[in-house]
């Protein structure tokens, strides 16, 4: 039996500063070849996946003199992105869940820790308990939007 193998390693980084929203942005990497990317899209990342699995393609032909027609490639790459595609869906479902679970843990030690540092703080400075509750409000929020796009999308799914 003859097997090709296309892998790759994806990271997501979600990044914060000085009060501005959060924005997530990843990288990427080709495991057989070590070549990599950083994405803000993940439109980008599919396309750097594509051009991989489009060269193991070509180099699956045989000698590179054998040139592929487009639609020869398009046929070998909608057999792969087929199998991939009800994969693919769980897999952003389960990441999104665990997401969202970990956002909820957070949010329950911040409030646990509030509470413990409310206990045991005499005087508490004002400037500094707003700024705590902005940033659960702000935390809140996000955990919200996630998961109305978590709703969102398995209704979507559902429908399909």
């Amino acid at each position: 039996m003859n097997q090709e193998v296309v892998s790759f390693m994806l990271r997501f980084i979600r990044e914060e500063s000085n009060g501005q929203p959060a924005r997530w942005r990843g990288m990427i990497k080709h495991v057989q070849s070590d070549s990599t990317a950083d994405f803000a899209h993940f439109s980008a990342a599919l396309e750097f996946m594509q051009n991989h699995v489009n060269e193991t393609i070509r180099q699956s032909f045989g000698d590179e003199e054998t040139l592929l027609t487009p639609e020869e490639i398009l046929a070998e790459t909608a057999k792969l992105w087929g199998e991939l595609a009800p994969r693919y869906t769980d897999i952003v479902l389960q990441s999104m869940e665990l997401m969202l679970e970990q956002g909820r843990r957070v949010g329950e030690s911040m409030a646990e820790s509030m509470a413990n540092w409310g206990q045991g703080v005499q005087q508490v400075n004002q400037e500094q308990q707003t700024q705590m509750l902005g940033l659960i409000e702000r935390l809140t929020t996000q955990v919200e939007t996630l998961t109305g796009k978590v709703d969102n999308l398995e209704a979507r799914l559902r429908d399909e």
